[in-house]
């Protein structure tokens, strides 16, 4: 049986408990929902980033009439983990739990400016990026009590998350309105994702339990496909293009037609979109 093959078959199953009320051999039914901090790795698009930077950087150190100003580029690793659990406790301290969730993280147009002054005046260039991910994971958990109100838990799961992962590029006069979007790639794909972690849990009188959980994350996600700016559809690659003019090798993250090759390409493999890290949550479980 496939892995989707399976989780499909969970998810009957949990469905059939929750809207018809069946008897499970007295499990107990629970709704576990979460929110917080995702620290992401991305080393290859953050790479990509950089290199870009660093090559108007040079850029502009080559043509006499230019005059490099300097730059706010950020790394791309903070984002938000939602989640929501549908979670069977088989005692007081097993369960299994089936969820889904989205893991989300982006650069914004500010946080990818480069300033150039140019004859015509300061040119404003920026790289924003996003990336996001819904994965629905199987987890298994187990529970041990400090005391009636408190309890601290061990997590561990695996499933498959869909990914996205979307770059542009801008320029405009500093003076201008708005910024004129000449390069754009969309690229999907989905891929393995496994985690583990460690819960504190707090039951309330009303019988609400309130949680914090710290997750680690492993998630490397590669096979993207999607299009660019010319709607072109194909593979996002990984790889280092050589300027001549500025001797200078260009990390790129970038949708082709086909594998880049040649003299001036190098490192030539299909991107990964690394969403490895870690989450820190709180949120609240109820018994239905």
């Amino acid at each position: 049986m496939s892995a989707k093959s399976f989780i499909k078959n969970v998810v009957g199953i949990l469905v059939l408990v929750f809207l018809f009320d069946i008897p499970v051999l007295g499990l107990e039914l629970n709704l576990k929902l979460s929110g917080g901090y995702a620290y992401l790795d991305l080393k290859n698009i953050n790479l990509g980033v950089e290199s870009w930077s660093e090559w108007i950087e040079r850029e502009a150190g080559e043509n006499k009439n230019w005059l490099y100003l300097g730059k706010n580029v950020q790394s791309l690793h903070s984002g938000i983990h939602l989640e929501g659990e549908i979670l069977l406790s088989f005692s007081s301290r097993l369960g299994i739990s089936l969820g889904t969730g989205y893991i989300y993280g982006d650069l914004k147009e500010k946080e990818t400016e480069v300033l150039v002054q140019r004859p015509t005046g300061i040119l404003s260039q920026v790289f924003p990026v996003t990336v996001n991910a819904y994965p629905i994971v199987l987890s298994g958990y187990y529970f041990i009590p400090l005391s009636s109100k408190f309890h601290i838990y061990a997590r561990g799961g695996g499933g498959l998350a869909w990914a996205k992962y979307v770059y542009r590029e801008a320029k405009k006069l500093e003076s201008a309105a708005k910024y004129n979007y000449f390069r754009l790639g969309r690229a999907s794909a989905s891929g393995p994702i496994l985690l583990g972690g460690l819960g504190f849990v707090y039951e309330t009188e009303i019988g609400v339990r309130f949680f914090v959980e710290g997750l680690m994350r492993t998630a490397k996600i590669q096979g993207f496909s999607g299009e660019n700016e010319l709607e072109d559809k194909g593979t996002l690659y990984y790889f280092e293009e050589y300027s001549p003019d500025l001797d200078f090798w260009l990390t790129k993250n970038e949708i082709r037609t086909e594998k880049p090759s040649g003299p001036y390409f190098r490192s030539v493999s299909e991107a990964v979109v690394d969403f490895s890290g870690f989450s820190v949550k709180i949120g609240f479980i109820i018994r239905f």
